[in-house]
């Protein structure tokens, strides 16, 4: 059975190698701005999860009292 590549990825040999991979595609010079970049993305991400969960949340209280929204469309669907 294979383990999964990123299981792997956790010695300091395996680090060191990603950071010289990383060093010569990019280049010292656009590191800074590609680390500034990805963690723009992952804030961005991080707050569109949010806001997706607390949405998902203030639907779930708003249904409680009711029924399913699939409920009332098999219902529609049965009568001609």
């Amino acid at each position: 059975m294979m383990t999964p590549v990123l299981a792997q990825f956790g010695s300091p040999t395996h680090w060191l190698i990603f950071l010289i991979v990383v060093l010569v595609v990019f280049g010292a010079r656009r590191l800074p701005e590609v680390a500034r970049s990805l963690g723009k993305s992952m804030g961005e991400f991080k707050k569109a999860r949010r806001e997706f969960e607390e949405e998902l949340m203030k639907a779930e209280k708003k249904g409680e009292g009711e029924a399913p929204a699939g409920d009332e469309k098999d219902k529609k669907e049965e009568a001609p």
